[in-house]
């Protein structure tokens, strides 16, 4: 009678666990961050602070969220602890450009090595910044060094697996391009550089070929309507000079000739790509530092893109003067329902490290 019971009750027990498991779905979670800005200073808890400090107050964050419950929202996983991260993403500007004193990109690709291995046991995925790319090729204004190309180098590295590993010396941004894609659960990742180019835009076309199927998420430092002096220079030998002012960072020639005009018709060829690839469902990216959950419509409004914007530990627009805005986005997904929810994790809001939840998107993918 006893195993009976017994036997009845694991049962139970099992087809109650079964029944969580069915109504929650198959969960993937992952952590978004960008713009850590390695060689700035800010004030931060009541001193000021050097980026690599910051970034670990960060990271300390990332360490409470399998314990945290996310909030009563709706989304993905409302009211459940977050779970651990099936990974991290940080899109660019690991170092800032080495001017007005900033230390060497060599010195802040070592200084952020050592805080996010150290801290990170899941797989990190990184795209560079234009300031990464910048130290790398040079800028209209003076750098100091005149040229270091470590961060863009050992991102290249980590995330291309060269056969042979590019150096600060070796490194050139003509080939060395950092795009990369992969399939987890049914959902690509896609990892575009700095900005969905034409040569990027190239090679994610070879990446999926005829599989039109698989959703898209993705990832990149830019936004959609990225800024025209990131453009090739139009103008004379096309250089990067202190007259045009364009950087050179993406290798489409920009279609206007004055770095204060916008750069519509390039921002076109990305609505066009992105209108002709419906399985591409959200586009996630750093470069302007605040957080926003936001649908780009294209220039000439033929596209509904879900997209995601994140601030910066750094260089924040509103949490540099705010600590207390300081945030990153955390990321559930329902495989089964195919649902995607982004939160706004705010981790300063008590000068310490700590977790309040801010905005909160859903969208199908």
């Amino acid at each position: 009678m006893r195993k009976i019971i017994l036997l009845l009750f694991v049962g139970i027990l099992l087809l109650s666990c079964t029944s969580v498991g069915a109504d929650e779905g198959r969960i993937l979670r992952f952590i978004y961050c960008s713009d850590v800005h390695y060689g700035l200073e800010r004030e931060f808890r009541g001193k000021e602070a050097g980026s690599d400090e910051v970034s670990r107050a960060m990271l300390e964050t990332f360490k409470l969220l399998p314990e945290t419950p996310l909030p009563e929202d709706n989304g993905v996983g409302a009211g459940l602890k977050f779970g651990s991260p099936d990974f991290v993403v940080c899109t660019g500007d690991i170092a800032n450009r080495m001017e007005d004193g900033v230390q060497s990109a060599t010195t802040s690709w070592t200084q952020f090595c050592n805080d996010w291995d150290s801290s990170i046991s899941v797989p990190l995925y990184l795209v560079p910044g234009n300031h990464d790319i910048s130290n790398a090729i040079g800028y209209p204004k003076p750098l100091s060094p005149e040229k270091d190309a470590a961060s863009a180098a050992g991102i290249f590295n980590r995330m291309m697996k060269p056969t042979v590993s590019r150096t600060a010396e070796t490194f050139n941004y003509q080939t060395d391009k950092v795009h990369y894609s992969f399939v987890q659960d049914g959902v690509r990742f896609a990892f575009m550089g700095m900005w969905p180019d034409a040569r990027i835009r190239q090679w994610f076309d070879q990446e999926i070929g005829t599989d039109s199927v698989t959703p898209v998420i993705l990832f990149t430092h830019d936004p959609p309507i990225a800024e025209t002096k990131h453009f090739t220079n139009p103008n004379g030998k096309h250089t990067i000079n202190s007259v045009d002012k364009f950087q050179n960072l993406l290798v489409d020639t920009c279609l206007v000739t004055d770095v204060k005009k916008e750069a519509k018709k390039n921002w076109e060829k990305l609505e066009q790509f992105i209108y002709s690839r419906p399985m591409i469902k959200a586009y996630f990216h750093g470069d302007k530092n605040y957080n926003e959950f936001y649908t780009w419509h294209g220039v000439n409004s033929t596209i509904s893109l879900p997209v995601f914007r994140v601030d910066s530990p750094m260089k924040g627009e509103y949490s540099s003067d705010d600590e207390r805005k300081l945030s990153f986005i955390v990321v559930t997904m329902d495989l089964d329902k195919r649902l995607l929810t982004a939160r706004e994790c705010l981790w300063n809001t008590k000068d310490q490290t700590s977790i309040q939840w801010g905005s909160t998107s859903t969208i199908t993918f």
